[in-house]
């Protein structure tokens, strides 16, 4: 047994160390921004440890697995992301009336407010009220550690997945966390297969079953000492926040220094302790809720106290009365800005004069568009697309989804449409149906080689079952570039004993009208590659292959071999026609101002010479 120490954690790998500590032995998990560290963490201890974690397909696919071992005996956790939550609510709102088993299983899910790497900045916490689950809301890295511990422990005395929720703050901020000791690696212990896995043919029955469990989760929550109430009995105004809101509710009250308002951070929210906030309003004017990212918290306590007389309850301010934003991150100017507003604190608008310092200094800041990096094949392909849609008039949508080939958006639109992961061939399918309606653009579908294995199979039987009009481009760089490079089942490079899966013989096996693979480094045939598909009828396939440059670094293969990229300054038409630099865009094009042509930064270049077949004059050279 280790003896107890401090160690600099993210949250997420607080959050990892917190399942170690709980004798995790099974993890299952789709790669996805914030949430992607606690499994890379959890893989690092897992031959010592006796873990097994794998990256699943998706996320779906992730909990079923999670939910097998725990119902066998075995400690298991699955992290995702927000949206990947969508992707397994499917199951999760059948496995919360099954039961866990006794293994004990935590579910993390990591939201991402502002959408600093998501499509959209959801709040997870609603999936816990739908499934009527027990939640979680840590707000530091050393909370983050104790509330894994304790879900576990929930989990596997009530037989009902326990849900962690983090924020993007939280999983990526580090600080110091005291580490337990760590339980004896022993053989799994292994339990009988439970029976009636299956909700069929009363859920109302397993429904009342889970509401019981929920009472006494309840009562639980109501004693957790994982909830902290600071309040003087002269206090007047109550901030009550979870999650990383506490600390901004925390720092907010230490800047304007007032002893007539407290706090209560609560990191048990669903179900919320009733009979602990009731007693902590109490004699209090004015409650002020801190949450990110919509009013959870603000709306359950609010629905307790409707139609109670103005004399027996405080005034409540929050989201739904807008002095918070009900949008984006929350921070501790919002917090102050908003204490202001109910109450009659003078203020400086937080540290460094606040707001006010923010908005200059965003003046200094140059402006940077969203861009691939150099030597990106996914420029490539979408330099193609744009070729093809000034050749069609504009008569062409491009559908896709997330990725690192949504930076389609910003290059030029040429990517029309971007939702949820396969969302993209989804899209296309319904697009590829309308031209007996008169919808005379062609259509075309891009998804990358995870998001294929993810989401796009079922779309893609139901594009060939119904004929659908289409053509689908798959760029396959050879891994999940977007989260950090994590395998998949069509990576090059596998795991040991595991095996690579065909993505050419998968789309064959479905039978498209058309279908080929191709390099798509050199743009001239690219253009004319995706021109003569995008013609056809039926269900065209093409598979576009372009291994990620820096996955290309990260297995040791350097481009210093071969020969330098440089432009010919006497066949440079500079500004009269700036290709190159201000469309084709890749960040190893440069600009000298004073010679007013273009360069190549070879300390950036990765010499695929792409950008040779971009220049109409033929400036760009390859030694």
């Amino acid at each position: 047994m280790v003896k107890s120490q401090h160690s600099l954690m993210s949250g997420n790998e607080a959050m990892s160390r917190g399942a170690i500590e709980a004798g995790v032995r099974f993890c299952a998990s789709y790669p996805g921004t914030p949430s992607t560290e606690i499994t890379e963490s959890l893989m690092r201890s897992a031959s010592d440890r006796g873990i097994y974690v794998e990256w699943s397909t998706n996320e779906k696919v992730a909990l079923e697995a999670a939910s097998a071992a725990s119902w066998v005996g075995v400690s298991a956790l699955c992290p995702m992301k927000s949206l990947g939550l969508n992707v397994a609510a499917d199951f999760l709102l059948n496995l919360n009336l099954s039961g866990s088993g006794k293994g004990g299983l935590v579910i993390v899910v990591c939201d991402d407010p502002e959408g600093h790497s998501s499509s959209n900045e959801q709040d997870s916490r609603f999936y816990a009220k739908a499934a009527m689950l027990p939640l979680l809301e840590p707000s530091t890295g050393q909370e983050a550690k104790e509330a894994i511990l304790y879900a576990f422990d929930l989990s596997r005395r009530h037989e009902v997945p326990v849900i962690v929720r983090s924020t993007t703050r939280l999983s990526h901020s580090s600080s110091l966390v005291n580490v337990g000791p760590l339980p004896q690696v022993a053989p799994a212990t292994l339990s009988s297969f439970p029976r009636g896995l299956f909700n069929v043919p009363q859920p109302a029955v397993k429904h009342r079953e889970l509401l019981s469990k929920i009472q006494l989760i309840a009562a639980e929550f109501e004693k957790s000492s994982l909830n902290k109430l600071n309040l003087g009995p002269d206090a007047k105004t109550l901030l009550i926040s979870s999650g990383i809101c506490q600390s901004y509710s925390e720092e907010a009250l230490a800047l304007v220094h007032t002893k007539n308002t407290g706090s209560l951070g609560l990191v048990t929210t669903n179900p919320i302790p009733t009979g602990l906030i009731a007693n902590a309003m109490a004699g209090v004017e004015r409650v002020l809720f801190v949450e990110e990212t919509d009013p959870f918290l603000e709306d359950e306590i609010r629905s307790q106290y409707v139609g109670l007389s103005t004399p027996d309850r405080p005034r409540f301010y929050g989201k739904r009365t807008k002095t918070l934003p009900a949008w984006g991150e929350m921070s501790v100017d919002h917090v102050v800005k908003g204490l202001s507003q109910v109450t009659d604190l003078s203020h400086e608008m937080s540290l460094h004069g606040g707001l006010d310092a923010r908005a200059r200094g965003a003046k200094l800041l140059i402006s940077r568009p969203l861009t691939f990096c150099a030597g990106c094949t996914h420029r490539n392909v979408y330099w193609a697309l744009r070729q093809e849609k000034k050749r069609r008039g504009g008569q062409l949508v491009v559908a896709g989804d997330i990725g690192c080939y949504s930076l389609g958006v910003f290059y030029d639109e040429t990517m029309n449409t971007m939702q949820a992961m396969g969302s993209g061939i989804g899209v296309a399918c319904g697009l590829g149906q309308l031209g007996r309606f008169g919808f005379e653009s062609a259509v075309v579908a891009v998804a990358g080689d995870s998001t294929f294995f993810h989401a796009c199979l079922p779309a893609l039987v139901n594009a060939r079952h119904k004929n659908a009009n289409l053509t689908f481009l798959i760029l396959d760089n050879e891994t999940t570039a977007m989260t950090g490079f994590q395998p998949h089942p069509g990576s090059a490079v596998q795991d040991k004993g595991q095996r690579r899966i065909s993505i050419p013989d998968l789309v064959r096996a479905i039978g498209p009208d058309y279908m080929t693979t191709s390099d798509s480094v050199e743009i001239g045939p690219l253009i004319e590659l995706i021109h003569t598909t995008v013609a056809k009828d039926g269900l065209r396939v093409l598979i576009l292959k372009g291994i990620c440059r820096l996955e290309q670094q990260r297995r040791g293969v350097s481009h210093e071999g071969l020969g330098k990229v440089s432009v010919n300054p006497a066949l440079c038409r500079g500004e009269k026609c700036k290709i190159c630099f201000s469309q084709f865009g890749c960040t190893a094009i440069g600009w000298l101002p004073t010679e007013k042509q273009a360069t190549i930064l070879d300390e950036v270049c990765v010499r695929c010479g792409s950008c040779i077949g971009v220049c109409p004059y033929k400036a760009i050279r390859q030694e």
